[in-house]
């Protein structure tokens, strides 16, 4: 065989294998609590974006979110642990936990249908508008057009759309809602109703797909949350990043957010 051919044959053979690289997004964000006292300190995470997916890193954990599938994994890098389920199966063991600590510190109904997070009754829902504001600011680069959502005639969120990004091809806004309404069935508290409200209004998903959300903060009794896109590239992104090591232990939800020794 000539080294001519030779070539061809090797780089026929690279051209077929399977790649896992995959086009999608680097954003790194900065997080910042509001309480009545005003702000609090900011904590730093970097999402990478693709096909769907989303690994969501933070200091002390890592969280896996696949929308196309609807699992739910989070990884605890520090004691190599790893839980991971449907994210139906995530609302249920999450409402398990919190009523479970609920019920030692104040006592109550022992029954075990009592943690089980509730149907959404979508008809007693309060009512969103969301309300198109003339402001416009620079975030991580972007022209960022401010939206106000109203629930029940109250300021719930304050969302910067960057209408020149879109992420639609790498995150689906449809799937991304979907999700977050059986995320927040397990929602409890004076901002569970809004949040499942939000979810669940076609204008919020119309407002999805005009661009990319930058910049949002949600408010609540307590105060409120911030979240602002520091940075967003485009990039490669090795699909490995969206699966779970072959090292991890695989342990219970609770034992994933056990203190770091």
């Amino acid at each position: 065989m000539s080294k001519c051919l030779r070539w061809a044959v090797c780089a026929l053979a690279v051209a077929v294998l399977p790649s896992t690289v995959q086009a999608g997004w680097v954003i790194e964000w900065e997080g910042t609590p509001i309480r009545k006292t005003g702000r609090q300190e900011s904590l730093s995470s970097k999402s990478y974006i693709a096909s769907d997916k989303r690994l969501v890193e933070q200091e002390h954990i890592q969280t896996i979110y696949d929308y196309g599938s609807g699992t739910f994994t989070l990884l605890n890098p520090k004691k190599k642990y790893i839980w991971s389920g449907t994210i139906e199966e995530y609302v249920t063991r999450s409402t398990e936990r919190r009523n479970k600590a609920l019920r030692k510190k104040f006592g109550g109904n022992k029954d075990k249908d009592a943690s089980k997070p509730k149907a959404i009754d979508k008809e007693s829902l309060p009512p969103v508008v969301i309300e198109r504001k003339p402001e416009e600011k620079d975030i991580a680069g972007y022209t960022a057009l401010r939206y106000d959502v109203l629930v029940d005639g109250q300021l719930f969120q304050e969302i910067w759309v960057a209408e020149g990004l879109n992420l639609e091809s790498d995150l689906d806004p449809e799937k991304l809602v979907k999700y977050q309404q059986e995320r927040s069935r397990g929602y409890i508290g004076a901002s569970a109703a809004p949040h499942n409200a939000l979810y669940h209004s076609k204008d919020y998903l119309d407002l999805l797909r005009k661009g990319f959300a930058l910049q949002t903060t949600t408010y609540h009794l307590a105060g409120g949350y911030e979240q602002r896109a520091k940075s967003v590239r485009a990039a490669d992104i090795d699909g490995a990043r969206f699966k779970a090591p072959e090292d991890y232990r695989r342990v219970r939800l609770t034992d994933i957010f056990t203190p770091d020794e």
